[in-house]
């Protein structure tokens, strides 16, 4: 029934979506979604999808919403939502796995939290893929956790392709296989036999989808798809604490270019430190890279909570955290972004020169999410939480 009503719940906001997108000022659907569509119509034309100005997606995207074109535009629409109730599935085996046999309703109660968040359901029911990318994050973990390493490992190397961010994980997971070697670490246990079958897998599925489409698309492809991600600067508003700076250096292409690659040494110095601390369990591990990524990006938008939002259930049923907590620590997560959106729309909408008080804002946000991530951590219970 949970399964029944998620996808009833998203299928009534697709179609109304539609009608509002035809009857309103005020369009329901993504205006990225909008992009996957029209990357898609140029590949049934034999085209580029990057004919689109801002696709800057892998082709792959806009070949599997090619149905878009020859069916139905709300094709892409279904087929996030459907992949939002696999996700709710996969996530609960990962919990029916646990040494710990829990119940049947905490069980359905962790699945709730993905299938009847209001976020993650509204950012697949307008259209964002982002439910494809955190289904493949969940089928890998689901793989390497019962040790299914050559599968996971494919399926690894498609979600890097797909989109750039998975790669994060990569010394996480080459730490959780093998953990057992993790306490007597030396060059032959760090390297096991194990860990570099991951890493040939891994890196042929990636490669072996990159190279396909070089030759298609050639220098485009690797410029849109993947370099674009990293030397972007984006100075439009959006959550980040970066935000502010990239946006008074907008006229100055070079400096802004410094700060974009700066923007990623908190990054750099925090992933390698989590992945060592934490990788004897992959879901809390992976969930804290995501979340550190996420909050330190130079770029931060609503769909990028998606990304952390499916782990939360396989980390709710064994941590320490009082129900109660757990409704505190939302509505202090939800203000902090409540304040941010109210100044956005002082500029969005009342054409007021906001600028500041978004990042001031911004920084808010960034501060209650760290300290979210971190009294989740220090509340988790590892010795129940370890998966196998």
């Amino acid at each position: 029934n949970l399964y029944y009503y998620a996808f009833i719940i998203r299928l009534i906001l697709i179609f109304f979506g539609e009608w509002q997108d035809n009857n309103m000022v005020v369009k329901y659907t993504d205006i990225d979604y909008n992009v996957f569509t029209d990357g898609a119509r140029f590949i049934t034309q034999s085209q580029p999808p990057y004919q689109r100005a801002t696709y800057r997606y892998t082709p792959l995207l806009a070949i599997i919403l090619t149905p878009n074109i020859i069916i139905h535009p709300i094709f892409g629409k279904l087929l996030f939502a459907i992949a939002d109730l696999i996700i709710g599935f996969i996530v609960e085996q990962l919990l029916k796995l646990n040494k710990q046999k829990l119940t049947s309703l905490t069980i359905s109660s962790c699945v709730a939290l993905w299938l009847l968040n209001p976020i993650s359901i509204n950012v697949s029911t307008r259209g964002n893929a982002e439910s494809l990318i955190s289904l493949m994050v969940l089928s890998f973990l689901y793989c390497f956790i019962t040790n299914k390493i050559t599968i996971g490992s494919i399926i690894f190397g498609i979600s890097v392709h797909f989109k750039i961010y998975p790669i994060i994980y990569a010394l996480a997971i080459w730490l959780f296989i093998d953990k057992q070697n993790n306490r007597k670490l030396s060059i032959s246990t760090f390297f096991s036999i194990k860990r570099l079958h991951f890493a040939i897998v891994s890196s042929f599925s990636f490669l072996s989808l990159t190279f396909i489409f070089y030759q298609i698309y050639g220098m485009q492809f690797i410029n849109e798809s993947y370099l674009y991600h990293i030397v972007r600067t984006d100075h439009r508003h959006n959550f980040s604490s970066f935000f502010y700076q990239l946006y008074l250096g907008s006229s100055e292409g070079s400096v802004n270019s410094i700060i974009g690659l700066l923007a990623f040494l908190p990054q750099l110095l925090l992933l390698p430190t989590l992945s060592f601390y934490l990788a004897n369990d992959l879901s809390i591990c992976l969930f804290a890279l995501t979340f550190v990524f996420v909050i330190f990006n130079k770029v931060c938008t609503v769909q990028y909570f998606i990304w952390y939002f499916s782990f939360l259930p396989l980390l709710a049923p064994f941590s320490k955290i009082k129900l109660s907590t757990w409704f505190y620590l939302f509505i202090l997560w939800f203000t902090s972004q409540a304040i941010w959106l109210y100044q956005a729309y002082k500029l969005e909408f009342e054409g007021l020169n906001s600028f500041l008080l978004i990042w001031l804002a911004s920084l808010l946000f960034f501060c209650v999410n760290v300290f979210c991530l971190c009294f989740i951590i220090m509340k988790y219970d590892f010795k129940k939480g370890s998966n196998l």
